[in-house]
């Protein structure tokens, strides 16, 4: 899955966890499976922040980064 699959999925078992009536048992299950892609999520998106920082790394030089002023 793309981590956009896994956002929309846990999104919906956010949604589905709000819900009232909802079963224990079922609520627990969801909750284990929201942890999970969660830690999966952070997982892949610590790996990409590391690519980002190995790119900038070895464009030093070649290019500057400048803070971003919002208005």
């Amino acid at each position: 899955m793309t981590i956009d699959e896994d956002l929309a999925s846990l999104e919906r078992i956010t949604r589905r966890l709000e819900e009232e009536n909802l079963p224990l048992e079922e609520a627990i299950s969801l909750f284990e499976e929201g942890i999970s892609l969660a830690a999966k999520v952070k997982g892949r998106l610590d790996e990409a922040k590391l690519r980002v920082e190995r790119v900038i790394e070895e464009a030093k030089g070649v290019f500057t980064l400048e803070d971003l002023e919002l208005p």
